[in-house]
């Protein structure tokens, strides 16, 4: 038997983000991974960079033009998007604008749209054959000034795109081939500001209003989890439960300087912002953790493929990674650790990935196993050998044919061993 006895410890988060080379010193907006290799990132200039190894190598795709590429998603390994403009103020009140399309993994991309237009500002690709976009800019018409733009979207992989929501739209995000949302704004210097969430449950064909304000915040980088629970920015991170009829405020103080998010499940998340800012949140942004970045540049975009793994791109041609989440597995700790223990895990239940926390009081070569209520081994998450301290490891479900239910996690380090219960929730 081990007996646990109680210490008083202060725990530091080491963060872990690596700095890796793309190549190139423009602006970086857009990134965006189909798997744990293969990913591109888009931005100034027109630049386009593809790397198959999961960044430790970048290279240049001809993109056939030469402006801001704000957005890049791909459908699978082939079929990609990537669009754009400049914001060019002219009498007519248009911009330049750029919509391209990829059927070989970027090795050629064709120009789907180009020349005059209202800048495109989102990028959403539900699948190879369908796929939106948003775009604003401002008329001119006499005696006012007014935002004109649309959601538009294509069901033939791009030949053809037709208006879908006759509203200046800013951000769209598909949770599936049918259900969606779309952030919108109405502007003029006369009638003043309105912002819109509209949703579609028919892939679409019909929109109806969600959400309705007078402010002159607008909605960016609309993100939802579910049915239920989204995220966007509207100068600072805000939040529904209800499918984006109410919308509040998780963190104004701290997510305020930030203009991108990501989430992988409804609590876990990060945001972006200048300076290299990069925050994360366990539990549906009511707290938030500072990481450190290893950059000082303005991090405009981030994307994940899973709770650990996932890649931040920004100015001066910055990209950095991580594969632990943006914390290392291991905490240092003033105190001392003079039992070995072995924490519920957090959250619980949990829906897809969950942390679990242990401490060692010496160097001991250690396994930590996931098993169901038969007993079959499910997940080896530790097999090695550990010095002493406090460790977070994340288990995901997400690569997992899992049901919901009752799992068990076994910890043993030497002559320790202990077990305890976890709960499921699809």
């Amino acid at each position: 038997m081990v007996i646990i006895q109680n210490y008083t410890s202060i725990v530091f988060s080491q963060n872990n983000w690596v700095n890796q080379s793309s190549g190139i010193s423009t602006r970086l907006y857009s990134v965006y991974f189909i798997n744990s290799n293969t990913g591109w990132a888009s931005g100034d200039s027109g630049k386009i960079i593809k790397t198959t190894n999961g960044g430790s190598e970048w290279f240049i795709q001809n993109s056939t033009t030469s402006l801001p590429l704000l957005n890049i998603m791909f459908a699978d390994a082939n079929t990609g998007w990537a669009a754009g403009g400049f914001d060019d103020f002219n009498p007519l009140c248009y911009h330049s604008v750029i919509l391209l399309k990829t059927n070989n993994g970027g090795n050629s991309w064709i120009q789907q749209i180009s020349g005059a237009g209202f800048l495109f500002n989102d990028l959403f690709v539900v699948n190879a054959q369908k796929a939106y976009i948003t775009n604003t800019g401002i008329c001119c018409p006499p005696f006012c000034i007014v935002e004109s733009g649309a959601l538009s979207f294509t069901n033939n992989s791009g030949l053809n795109w037709s208006s879908s929501l006759g509203l200046p739209s800013r951000s769209v995000f598909f949770l599936n081939e049918n259900t969606g949302w779309v952030s919108s704004t109405t502007s003029s210097d006369v009638q003043g500001n309105k912002n819109y969430i509209h949703k579609t449950t028919d892939g679409s064909v019909s929109w109806s209003e969600m959400y309705e304000d007078s402010t002159w915040t607008y909605f960016t980088k609309i993100t939802f989890i579910n049915e239920l629970t989204g995220y966007a920015h509207k100068q600072s991170l805000v939040k529904t439960t209800n499918a984006g009829a109410d919308w509040f405020s998780s963190d104004s103080i701290i997510t305020n300087s930030t203009t991108n998010n990501y989430f992988i499940n409804s609590d876990t998340g990060w945001c972006t912002g200048g300076g290299g800012k990069i925050i994360r949140t366990d539990n549906g942004g009511l707290n938030w953790t500072s990481q450190i970045s290893n950059t000082g540049s303005h991090l405009t975009s981030v994307h994940f493929i899973d709770a650990l793994t996932g890649w931040a791109v920004g100015f001066n041609g910055t990209v950095i990674k991580t594969v632990t989440g943006g914390l290392t597995s291991v905490n240092q700790t003033s105190g001392i650790i003079d039992s070995f223990i072995l924490n519920q895990n957090f959250p619980n239940p949990f829906n897809p990935n969950t942390t679990i926390q242990y401490s060692l009081s010496e160097k001991s070569f250690v396994t930590l196993k996931v098993y169901d209520v038969k007993g079959n081994e499910i997940a080896a998450l530790v097999n090695e050998k550990q010095d002493r301290g406090n460790y977070n490891i994340q288990f995901s479900t997400i690569k997992l044919q899992l049901s919901s239910g009752i799992y068990f996690y076994r910890l043993e380090a030497g002559s320790f061993a202990m077990t305890k219960q976890m709960i499921f929730l699809k």
